[in-house]
């Protein structure tokens, strides 16, 4: 895709990343440490699956779509991985960097547009993002843009939420509407199954059903021994429903993977 082309692209939808980056430019980002994918959190499980699904990524090169403050690919440029985080906030990409800095890990950070990212053809092996393609407002593009910077045998693998779970929409609408920007739009399935058209392939695991509503009670109780106990208790009862193919819409969570054969 040649510049002027990119240019139209961008400047079609210049109102949303307006608005996405006004939003996130007036956040602070703490710093943090660096994520340890399988420490517990309420996001374990679907953390676990991603890490499974990225493998081993010494020696590899990543891009790290909407990295915001850094925390995977300074865990990816710990594991031995070449990375680039891109963010549209510039706040975030002056952090990562303060962050990379701070840890001696070598990662470069770049504010860029991850709709239409602005590197060549077939330069990276992995790419991945965590809560990103939501965000975005042509879902098939940039699914399109990720195969064509793909090394053939590279794989994009990404975490997003998906949208029809009424505890969580719930929660958005009436308890925490402007914790969110106007324009993201979690996935429905059709949206997410975009990447198994584009790639011809597809690995897929939904998590989270009934727990989101640990999340709720916590907001409300915030003693953290109560949100553990119901958690846990969510978290064993809806383990079987897992196994339920119609429910797989309900989910919060969705990790998938595709992999450039070609």
């Amino acid at each position: 895709m040649n510049n002027k082309e990119r240019d139209r692209i961008l400047s079609k939808y210049n109102h949303i990343f307006k608005n996405e980056k006004k939003y996130y430019s007036k956040m602070k980002p703490l710093p943090g440490k660096i994520i340890n994918l399988e420490e517990q959190s309420f996001f374990r499980l679907v953390n676990v699956k991603f890490k499974k699904m990225i493998g081993n990524v010494k020696g590899k090169k990543i891009l790290d779509v909407g990295c915001g403050r850094g925390d995977l690919s300074l865990y990816l440029a710990q594991q031995g991985a070449n990375v680039i985080g891109i963010d549209l906030s510039n706040n975030h990409i002056d952090l990562c960097k303060t962050r990379g800095n701070d840890l001696n890990l070598k990662v470069n950070f770049m504010v860029m547009n991850a709709q239409v990212p602005d590197f060549e053809d077939n330069v990276f092996d992995i790419i991945v993002g965590s809560r990103i393609i939501h965000h975005l407002p042509d879902i098939e593009l940039f699914t399109r843009e990720c195969k064509r910077l793909l090394r053939k045998k590279g794989f994009i693998t990404f975490i997003e939420p998906l949208k029809k779970n009424p505890i969580v929409e719930l929660n958005r609408k009436i308890f925490a509407p402007k914790k969110r920007t106007k324009h993201e739009h979690p996935l429905f399935i059709k949206d997410v199954m975009i990447a198994q058209k584009i790639f011809g392939n597809m690995e897929h695991s939904e998590f989270f059903i009934l727990s989101p509503f640990a999340r709720v009670i916590q907001s409300f109780m915030k003693n953290p021994n109560i949100f553990r106990v119901a958690y846990k208790f969510l978290n064993f009862i809806e383990k079987p429903l897992y196994k339920i193919n119609f429910l797989r819409q309900f989910h919060w969570q969705i990790v998938f993977k595709s992999v450039k054969t070609q």
